[in-house]
């Protein structure tokens, strides 16, 4: 049952990061039709993320009393009536609604979804298990990106939303009928066992929790990454175009060898993390250090394309810049829900939306960084890629120097065993 619950997060953080990609791969024909600025477009990247934190925490914590496969159910048959509601968008101001009510309602699904795989996996597993379901985000971002390319020019912008939307569809039904909500219902099934009610959440103890080293420069990291998450799936396509001069097809393609290799990438960093782990249990070592170190290289690869710009090596910094930089993606979860292992979706939700504040100030940014430079879009790209490419490297340093998550050992080696009684 873990294996087909894994699958299914993963094919839904496919759907999720194709709803949020799909708008840059279509951003020539949607500026083209309702005749969008720069700045414009800017706001319309932005406007997905102005709600997102508030409801990625409030969902979250609803999953941790209700159940995350009840949440993320909901959620998706959500995403299906905005993305058929595509359809009657004409002018800026629809747009920019439907993208806000679009990140209102996807925003708690990464936290749920990591806090769900943790919830099936033993500790020796999650690292992997966390890659596999960021790895979906890849696929729907990047790897889909010719396919969905495809859509756009031969069936028109709208109709490639609208089928997206039916995709919600389908899964919504296949997770509601083919997974359980947890090992231990399954448990509970066979053993006729009562849930342990959920305490009740004191906010100060909370709160300085969330002020703690470890809380807080794991969401810093998370936070630097998701600028280059931003941007890839808002601007990338059109730095492809208009400064690598890239056809619509070469872009297509491009973005999916970055999306492939940088799965490979973040995957491996992830089976490193679990391999280090599981051999020494040392917290340190096996999720911060090799997380770090990672992060602070990708940065530096990232920062390398704005003096070399060649298309080939372009497309292999950005393999190495965004592989290694989203290793946080998969540990960070696994770090937050460690301090506090009985709220896991909370946790994460707060490392997840307070990253994403980044994808409201991102699109902003780079629009009017490249909207003042019109007479030179390589000086406006590159100023960009070097400021996502230092706040990288700054927090990927703090998070190495000042992260020490809590010992969970013995804790862990009780849940391990407990999975594998429950699933076996």
């Amino acid at each position: 049952m873990r294996w087909v619950v894994l699958v299914l997060l993963f094919f839904g953080m496919i759907i999720n990061f194709a709803d949020k990609s799909i708008i840059g791969l279509a951003a020539v024909p949607i500026m083209k039709d309702l005749n969008l600025s720069y700045a414009e477009w800017g706001i319309v990247g932005s406007s997905y993320y102005w709600l997102y934190p508030v409801t990625g925490v409030f969902g979250a914590a609803l999953a941790d009393r209700i159940g995350a496969k009840k949440v993320l159910g909901v959620l998706m048959l959500t995403w299906a009536v905005l993305q058929f509601g595509v359809l009657a968008i004409t002018v800026l101001p629809l747009l920019v609604v439907y993208r806000v009510l679009l990140g209102a309602f996807e925003g708690p699904f990464s936290p749920v979804a990591y806090s769900h795989a943790h919830s099936w996996f033993p500790p020796k597993l999650r690292g992997f298990a966390n890659s596999v379901v960021v790895s979906g985000a890849t696929v729907g971002a990047m790897i889909v990106a010719p396919l969905l390319v495809a859509l756009i020019n031969i069936l028109g912008w709208k109709m490639a939303f609208a089928w997206l939307g039916a995709a919600s569809i389908i899964w919504a039904i296949a997770f509601q009928f083919m997974t359980k909500e947890s090992p231990m219902d399954a448990y509970k099934k066979a053993k006729s066992q009562k849930q342990k009610p959920l305490e009740k959440l004191n906010i100060k103890d909370f709160l300085r929790l969330l002020a703690s080293p470890s809380a807080l420069f794991t969401t810093l990291a998370y936070f630097s990454t998701y600028f280059l998450v931003v941007w890839i799936a808002v601007w990338l396509p059109i730095y492809l175009v208009e400064v690598v001069k890239m056809s619509s097809a070469q872009m297509g393609f491009g973005v999916m060898v970055i999306g492939i290799a940088s799965t490979i990438i973040y995957i491996g960093v992830s089976a490193l993390s679990d391999y280090l782990f599981k051999k020494n249990q040392n917290w340190r070592l096996s999720r911060v250090y090799v997380v770090g170190i990672s992060m602070a290289i990708g940065a530096l690869c990232m920062a390398s394309i704005t003096i070399f710009q060649h298309p080939v090596w372009v497309v292999a910094a950005m393999c190495l810049a965004k592989g290694l930089t989203y290793a946080i993606l998969p540990i960070g979860p696994t770090i937050m829900i460690n301090e506090l292992p009985e709220r896991g979706s909370l946790m994460t939700s707060i490392l997840t939306s307070s990253g994403n504040i980044a994808g409201i100030v991102a699109p902003l940014v780079t629009g009017f960084i490249v909207g003042l430079t019109k007479s030179d879009k390589l000086f406006g790209y590159n100023l960009s890629i070097l400021f996502m490419a230092v706040l990288v490297l700054v927090f990927s340093i703090l998070f190495i120097m000042l992260v020490r998550p809590a010992n969970q050992k013995n804790v862990e080696k009780e849940q391990e065993d407990s999975l594998l009684k429950t699933s076996n």
